[in-house]
């Protein structure tokens, strides 16, 4: 049991840790890690000696990529797609349009040259995607797998369904399966030390954000879950627990059935020793050597997060501000016709999904404001996790800063999110040019004054604290990935590049918004057209 002097340690740390990512000047001050020699971590996690499975070959068409809405699904409900098992086609295009490897970079200057289906700080892909089948699915056995992106294989690492330690440790139902998300430090620590914790936790966000989006598009409806007994499920998969640790599990079910209900409290009390799982450890190729003892600092965190099974459901309206009053221009309501299912295909998003390139100098303005309202209408959409018993939206607000945008005036508007009636809100007048020009000055790869808009995200630290102590930290920064990650997907199916930029000034993005220290903006996502470059990134097409 934690003692008071313990608890008091993390309490300034997390502070510590909210107050130092005000942007990166921070981490280059203390030295960062060399990359691009032969000491690099290896991209892809490779196991030796295993059963590894060849997938088939990915469909090319998976279906709407709305289907994960709840207002999408409630205003076409005889369309929505479901399935009630894994079969072998499914599992593929399951796993490739959630972190397969979609395209790669050519040429003299490709210096991050495997780009997945989200973004990743200079493509260093630290999370790792594992799925345990509860059931057969064609030749492949029920068990626990550890999926290769550039391979699109499966290694085996257990066999058997969900073991019920890992349903209790989770509160899990896994009636099809699970897909558990991971975070591999070394692979971004080893350039970015102790930032890469928020690194990891923000892609690992972003990949459960495009798995909920690929699973429903299939059929299927997951369930995020944020809280678990680390122990259990690090131990079931194999992993040390400290140079790589799960981040997120989703418990895979049928999108017909009203919502994948958690386990029952009585079944997640049993004692998990009575049904201990023997120690695993798989052995993969390692190419970097670098003493971790120079990411101290994100290892000590990380263990201060850890828990012992699931926690109580939380009242996810502590998390925001309270809408506010509409301005003098009113609300600019973003729930405008659409098109139909099939309208928005997922696949094709995915592809076309970019940050804009190394030197991102988006294309003349001004954007049809359609475009902008298809990219952030569904931001904020519920989300099925463990947070609470039924949906609930994600605990992050959001701002966009529109600058240029045929029909909308220039300015800084707030995101609500409404039951199927979302809508912009614009803020009092404020100095958003003084925004951008830090913007630019602190990220010159992106010239944000040319952006046609800019999304921000903020969590509401402590209300993180409160509810999830240590673990709050990375749970905020997951949940604001989701959004990032539909933000990002939306936006490329209306012909739009998104950037994420951690490169902002923390203080002075607070006071354009209006918030005090409590609210943290995490996650800048800069949103414009790429213009033509000599940059040769060919689709991989199956």
């Amino acid at each position: 049991m934690p003692s008071v002097a313990d608890g008091l340690q993390t309490s300034v740390g997390l502070r510590f840790w909210w107050r130092t990512f005000e942007g990166v000047q921070d981490l280059f001050a203390e030295g960062h890690g060399e990359e691009g020699g032969a000491d690099d971590p290896l991209p892809v996690k490779t196991y030796r000696g295993l059963p590894r499975h060849v997938l088939l070959e990915p469909a090319p068409r998976i279906g709407d990529a709305r289907w994960s809405f709840e207002a999408f699904r409630a205003a076409h409900p005889p369309a929505a797609p479901s399935l009630d098992a894994l079969d072998p086609r499914t599992l593929s295009a399951l796993l490739y349009w959630t972190y397969g490897v979609g395209r790669i970079e050519l040429g003299p200057q490709a210096v991050w040259p495997y780009h997945r289906m989200v973004a990743s700080a200079r493509c260093f892909h630290p999370v790792e995607l594992y799925v345990w089948l509860a059931h057969r699915a064609g030749d492949l056995p029920a068990g626990c797998y550890h999926y290769h992106p550039a391979h699109h294989s499966l290694t085996r690492l257990r066999e058997g369904g969900v073991p019920d330690a890992v349903r209790a440790a989770a509160g899990v139902r896994a009636d099809i399966g699970l897909l558990v998300v991971s975070a591999w430090f070394r692979k971004t620590a080893f350039r970015y030390r102790d930032y890469a914790y928020r690194l990891c936790a923000q892609e690992t966000g972003m990949t459960v954000g495009n798995a909920l989006l690929t699973g429903a598009a299939l059929g299927l409806r997951g369930r995020v879950h944020h809280r678990f007994d680390d122990t259990v499920v690090n131990r079931a998969l194999g992993l040390d627990g400290r140079e790589e640790t799960a981040f997120a599990v989703i418990d895979l079910a049928p999108a017909g059935e009203a919502e994948p209900l958690p386990l029952h409290a009585a079944e997640r009390q049993r004692p998990l020793s009575a049904c201990a799982l023997p120690a695993i450890d798989p052995r993969h190729v390692r190419t970097n050597r670098s003493p971790s003892r120079t990411w101290s600092g994100l290892t000590t965190l990380d263990l201060a997060a850890r828990l012992t099974g699931p926690g109580a459901a939380i009242a996810p309206e502590s998390f925001h501000l309270p809408a506010g009053a509409p301005g003098p221009d009113g609300a600019l309501s973003l729930a405008v016709p659409e098109s139909g299912p099939g309208g928005v295909e997922l696949s094709a998003a995915l592809r076309a999904r970019d940050s804009g390139g190394r030197m991102f100098l988006p294309a003349v303005r001004p954007l049809a404001a359609g475009r902008l309202m298809s990219a952030v209408r569904y931001a904020l959409e519920p989300v099925s996790s463990d947070h609470t018993e039924a949906p609930c939206r994600p605990l992050v607000d959001g701002y966009v800063l529109i600058l240029g945008v045929d029909g909308i005036s220039p300015g800084l508007y707030r995101l609500e999110a409404g039951a199927g009636s979302p809508a912009l809100v614009r803020l009092p007048e404020r100095d958003w040019r003084a925004v951008v020009d830090m913007l630019c000055d602190r990220t010159p790869a992106v010239n944000s004054a040319k952006a046609d808009a800019i999304v921000f995200l903020t969590a509401h630290r402590l209300a993180g604290e409160r509810w999830f102590g240590a673990r709050g930290y990375r749970i905020l920064h997951q949940e604001a990935g989701i959004v990032a990650q539909r933000v990002s997907v939306l936006a490329a199916a209306a012909g739009l590049s998104v950037r994420v930029t951690n490169g902002y000034h923390d203080a002075m993005v607070r006071d354009l918004i209006g918030v005090n220290t409590a609210h943290v903006p995490v996650f800048t996502l800069v949103m414009g057209r790429r213009r033509p470059t000599a940059q040769y990134e060919p689709q991989l097409i199956w």
